[in-house]
């Protein structure tokens, strides 16, 4: 996984913001109707299991399942927030609606 320039400067944003030294992303997915959902969320430390890295000193964390999902990603972020570049996604069922 990758996160570019922007990104990581809006991930350092938020993070100062909360004050927690050893704070993170934590990069999860849900099901969703249209296959996994890829959510991002500010974590004080990585759950039990999770992949630790990080770019460019922002903390990431994920479950070691979501590692091939997420391999080739690249996080950006622009006037419409984050978008996950790269995507795979793996089956996943047919979309609502």
């Amino acid at each position: 996984m990758n996160a570019s320039p922007q990104a990581l400067e809006e991930f350092k944003k938020v993070l100062n913001s909360e004050e927690l030294p050893t704070a993170g992303i934590r990069i999860f997915t849900q099901q969703g109707c249209c296959g996994p959902a890829v959510q991002m969320s500010i974590v004080e430390k990585p759950s039990n299991g999770d992949l630790q890295f990080s770019i460019d000193s922002v903390n990431f964390f994920m479950a070691e399942s979501e590692r091939d999902m997420l391999a080739e990603v690249t996080i950006d972020y622009g006037p419409n927030g984050f978008k996950l570049n790269g995507l795979k996604r793996n089956g996943g069922g047919s979309c609502c609606g």
